[in-house]
């Protein structure tokens, strides 16, 4: 028999590769999908099909086939990852998607380019642990639920490398190279610990009963529906948190990975053999962190620091979800059906949150339905409160929601024009001092459970009606709100700042708002357009509510490029831009860089306006885009990057890439005033422009304001092999 060692290595390694190729395979897709926090989540969905289908076949294997059928049928999943090298050349559905919803061209391509090599990787967890019981009669044997840990403890490791080790240090094809050969590497040592196995003294369908995996009590019936309950809800809750965390900021491996990769670390506690937190202790803690996150949730805008708090409180919970399943895992007789449940709950979470919560809610509903579930899961109390305990948890819950209610006003996200200090300060005294009475019911999960909805759905839900929403649309891109208050009209994907529009008391409207204002850095460009003679070519990549077009003069060309076709139809319904200014402007739906590739025009003016943080799309920063901008751009044309963000300096990246080019930049960040600002007449913005000749610049007649780009020392030429946030994150 092989050293134990060497089971656990093979299972760690496994998990090193399906998670190391996760991360690797959306990479390359991002190109044709833009930034949406969505291609995650939908990726992570066929992730979970794949491993329920590593696992179903593992299973089917372990229960039904004979030795020498395993080796035949595990011989045959490694042909074809030798065949189908590198991991990631295939696109069944072709290069773009050609008129087919996202979510369906994005699985379709995943499958055909890495599915038979991920479900072949996945089959290695559970198999190699029913190896190991078939193999010898030891402690390791008897219980080898251990590896289970070393199997999450290297997805873990591989999602923690692949930001800070690998992408830095390897392009995107060198990596599917190497990974297809450390898989194939693993065929001889898969021989080595299937001969034990083959030669065992008792058969798969007789594997040993006659041992307790430790924190399990009397053999019996696997109670399913709790085990699908505790998979699914942490697996909600994941792309829940992703989806938080990476709207605002970037869809980019770093922070795909950071909540996956906490997720997996819950896993290696909860299958450690000594747990380093007591199980009953995490189910005290669940509560009150709960309640804590429940107010912040609706209070904080900052993602890099509240966002912590999101991340602890889903570790907290995926702890407690994660620990209840180890202790009901059973023998190792029902090893292979334990996983198989197991990853089926994951799979029913995950197609919950990414494929049907997007489809029957306007707005992102399922994050706090998913934390209010995970107190549905907590241990039912002994004793039930009273009477007078359930009249003061009323009483507490009916405080607790009107005062959240006053502080969204007070915070001006409620109404127009908020309230008062004093009374927003006592709102929050109120708050602080009742959200501890829910504790009462929390021997009763499901209402404990109601309560925790109410209060992260509520409050929102009754301020929203004092911002007068125009309307409200979610597609596969995103979340997207049009209010008006007070005479001014605004567009929101998720909580940025789209472009607004000012009702003027003439009955008038002004377009040129926020952003784009004539004293932003967008109205010094425009006005120094606007001293040429004869018409320009003006091109917009990403639209917003369009208020560059309304720059435009007579016989001006106006050509739009926007991925999401629901923007275009809420700016042309709710808008005045369009309308009244570009008409008959050329919209074209799709990434901008795919459609600009293929565009013949010769732009005067282009601009990429799609940075501002929701979700950037880094594809549109690389050497490759730029070279496609300029191959449309005319000889004196100006190419503007609104690089605007509260979280990641983009600055570096542009310097980078016009040093390799040889271009011509300016830089400005622009403050607006604060009366401006607060009437989103103006808004602070940062904006670089760039062309081929300093001549060309000059002539835009551009003012003090605008300064040379620094220095590209911070960061690395970003290709379409390469690009790192890691050195361009603002942490606070």
């Amino acid at each position: 028999m092989p050293p134990v060692w060497l089971y656990g290595a093979v299972v760690l390694t496994g998990a090193w590769l399906i998670f190391w190729v996760q991360p690797l395979a959306v990479r390359g897709v991002l190109p044709v999908l833009g930034g949406s926090p969505a291609v995650w989540n939908t990726a992570m969905v066929f992730f979970q099909a794949a491993l329920l289908g590593g696992y179903a076949l593992a299973h089917c294997l372990a229960r039904c086939a004979a030795p020498r059928a395993q080796l035949l049928a595990i011989a045959a999943l490694w042909a074809g990852i030798a065949l189908s090298a590198p991991v990631g050349a295939v696109r069944l559905l072709g290069e773009t998607p050609d008129g087919l919803p996202p979510t369906l061209w994005l699985l379709a391509t995943l499958a055909g380019s890495l599915g038979l090599a991920f479900v072949a990787v996945s089959t290695l967890t559970p198999l190699v642990q029913h190896w190991l019981a078939r193999a010898g009669t030891g402690a390791a044997s008897a219980d080898p639920y251990f590896l289970y840990s070393a199997s999450n403890a290297g997805s873990a490791g591989a999602l923690i490398a692949f930001p800070f080790v690998i992408e830095p240090l390897l392009g995107l094809t060198g990596q599917a190279w190497l990974w297809s050969a450390a898989a194939l590497m693993l065929a001889p040592v898969l021989f080595l610990l299937w001969r034990p196995a083959a030669n065992g003294g008792f058969q798969a369908r007789d594997v040993r009963r006659d041992a307790e995996p430790p924190g399990r009590g009397a053999a019996g019936a696997l109670p399913v529906g709790r085990i699908l309950a505790l998979s699914a809800v942490p697996s909600a809750l994941l792309l829940g948190v992703t989806r938080y965390v990476t709207t605002d900021v970037a869809a980019v491996p770093l922070l795909w990975i950071l909540p996956l990769g906490l997720y997996l670390a819950t896993f290696v506690h909860a299958f450690a053999r000594r747990p380093a937190v007591p199980q009953p202790l995490l189910a005290r803690l669940v509560a009150p962190a709960l309640i804590a996150l429940a107010i912040l949730y609706l209070l904080n805008r900052t993602v890099l620091v509240f966002g912590l708090a999101h991340l602890l409180v889903f570790v907290l919970a995926a702890l407690y979800c994660h620990g209840e399943l180890a202790r009901l895992r059973p023998p190792v007789a029902g090893l292979t059906r334990f996983y198989l449940l197991v990853s089926t709950g994951g799979l029913i979470g995950g197609m919950l949150v990414a494929l049907v919560a997007p489809a029957i809610f306007v707005d992102v509903y399922e994050y706090p339905i998913a934390l209010a579930l995970v107190a549905a899961l907590l241990p039912r109390g002994a004793e039930a409160p009273r009477r007078v305990h359930y009249i003061a948890a009323g009483a507490a819950l009916a405080a607790v929601v009107a005062g959240l209610v006053g502080l969204l006003d007070g915070f001006g996200q409620g109404g127009e024009n908020g309230l008062s200090g004093f009374s927003t300060g006592l709102c929050l005294i109120t708050v602080v001092l009742c959200a501890p009475g829910l504790l009462v019911l929390r021997p009763r999960p499901a209402l404990l459970a109601a309560a925790l909805l109410a209060v992260l759905m509520a409050p929102t839900l009754i301020a929203r009606h004092g911002e007068a929403h125009v309307a409200l649309e979610r597609t596969f891109f995103g979340t997207y709100r049009v209010t008006e208050s007070g005479g001014l009209r605004s567009f929101y994907h998720g909580t940025t700042l789209h472009g607004a529009e000012l009702r003027l008391p003439d009955g008038s409207v002004e377009s040129r708002t926020t952003y784009y204002a004539p004293d932003t850095p967008y109205g010094d460009v425009m006005a120094g357009l606007a001293r040429r003679p004869g018409p320009l070519v003006i091109g917009l990549a990403g639209l917003g509510t369009g208020s560059l077009a309304c720059y435009a003069r007579p016989g001006d060309e106006i050509r739009i490029y926007e991925i999401d076709p629901a923007v275009v139809r809420l700016a042309r319904t709710h808008f005045a831009a369009l309308r009244d200014c570009a008409p008959d402007a050329f919209v074209g739906i799709g990434d901008a860089r795919l459609l600009l590739a293929r565009d013949p025009a010769s732009f005067d003016f282009l601009t990429v306006d799609a940075f501002s943080s929701d979700a950037i799309p880094v594809h549109l920063l690389t050497l490759e885009a730029l070279r496609i901008y300029l191959r449309v751009l005319a000889p004196e044309g100006v190419l503007a990057v609104h690089i605007s963000n509260r979280h990641i300096d983009l600055e570096p990246v542009i310097a980078a890439l016009a040093a390799r080019t040889g271009l011509a930049a300016r830089s400005k960040r622009y403050s607006a005033p604060p009366a401006l600002r607060k009437s989103q007449a103006s808004s602070s913005s940062h904006v670089v422009v760039l062309a081929r000749d300093e001549e060309t610049l000059l002539a835009l007649g551009l003012d003090e304001g605008w300064v040379p780009l620094g220095t590209p020392d911070r960061v690395r030429l970003w290709t379409d092999d390469y690009t790192s946030l890691v050195p361009l994150l603002r942490w606070w």
